[in-house]
This record gives structure tokens, sequence and C-alpha cells, in this order.
């Protein structure tokens, strides 16, 4: 027992001798042991909580993921009018809506209704061009969905590259009421366009369709 009392006696040697002699050694091991313990058992759940803050996130990222190229290319030729964003003429390859809040509602069936609803006319270019459609959860805020987008659209070539990739998104009003929306544009030549960010009064000034010169 006098080994074990040496041995352990660190453990107790940092306490004021007045106040180490109210307690026998044992019950200050005692005390020590249940204070570590809790003190890991604090740790662990800190932890766990971590763990469980990270999950959702990457399981969520790993859904909405989208690899741009393997966006479908248009097979028809551009139509009477084309679309354009500021001087370059691009084709639709992506198309993202998702409502903002629990409350609000998007019809997957009548995106290409909301998108004419948006801007007059992107809807029969959506017609045409045929692009990948995918109608995402309710998000919480349009930051949270662009945040969202921007991370889950995937290209081949480096961020800040030239690209044919043009990626827009951002809050649309259909009428009175808001959506969320991100389009992929495929432009005829790379450019450094690259990701845009617009609110609900510069998608028509962004976006433009015309009847081109033949």
């Amino acid at each position: 027992m006098d080994q074990i009392r040496s041995f352990l006696s660190p453990l107790t040697d940092w306490i004021p001798p007045d106040v180490r002699g109210l307690l026998d050694l044992e019950a200050w091991w005692l005390i020590e042991l249940t204070g570590a313990l809790l003190l890991l058992l604090l740790l662990g759940l800190v932890v766990r909580r971590m763990f469980r803050r990270k999950r959702p996130r990457e399981e969520w990222d790993r859904h909405l993921r989208i690899w741009l190229d393997e966006c479908p290319l248009p097979v028809r030729p551009p139509g009477l009018q084309w679309l354009y964003i500021y001087h370059l003429s691009v084709r639709l390859r992506l198309v993202v809506v998702a409502p903002p809040g629990k409350d609000a509602e998007v019809d997957a069936l009548a995106v290409e209704k909301l998108l004419d609803a948006i801007l007059p006319g992107l809807g029969g270019i959506a017609a045409n061009d045929k692009p990948r459609i995918r109608v995402w959860p309710k998000q919480l805020s349009q930051q949270g969905f662009v945040a969202t987008f921007h991370r889950c659209t995937l290209r081949s070539e480096p961020e800040g590259e030239p690209s044919r990739w043009i990626l827009v998104v951002g809050r649309a009003m259909v009428g009175r009421q808001a959506v969320l929306l991100g389009l992929g544009l495929w432009a005829g030549e790379a450019n450094t366009i690259g990701r845009l960010t617009l609110e609900p009064h510069q998608w028509l000034d962004v976006l433009r369709l015309r009847t081109p010169e033949r």
C-alpha cells in the first residue's frame, strides 16, 4: 500500500497541505478520478456534436452534387431567338430551382413555365436546348442556396481559369412569389465570366433574348 501511495503521490502533492489533510488520500484519488471521467465525457459529447454537424453537410453536398460536363449538350440548333449573357451567346445545359422557405413549393413539371415568367422566352429556350433540370429541396435562405449551388456545380477546369461554363444563380420573382434559380450556361467560346450571383432585378439585365443576324 505504501508503494501505491508513493506512486500516486503526484496526484495529491499539488494540493495545499492544510486542504489535503481534510480527507484521506484515497478520497482525493476518487475525486480526481471522477473529475477526469467527467472531463472525458464532456469532451466526448463535444466531439460527437461536431461530427453530427459535419455529417449532414457532407451528405447534403453528395446528394446535390452536379458534374457539369455530364449535363446534356443541346442536340438541336438554336431557334429564332438566342440566349445571351452580356455579349456572349450561350446554350442552356442546367436548370436548378428550389422554393425559398418551408411554405413555398416548386412544380417540377412546370419549370419551363416558371422560366418564362422570370424571363419571357426562356422557357422556349429550355424546351429547345433540353437542359438537365433539378428541383432542390426547400431552402432556408437565399445565401444558403447560392453557396450550395456554387459548391455543388463542379466543372473540369480549375476555378478562375477560362471556361465555356457560366454559372448564374440567385433569387428571382415570379409575380409576387420568389423562387431560387441556378443556371448552367454553355458559351460558344471560353471566357472568364465564371460565376455570377444575381438579385431579382438583375435577371432581365444580365440575360437577354435576341434574334441574331443570320
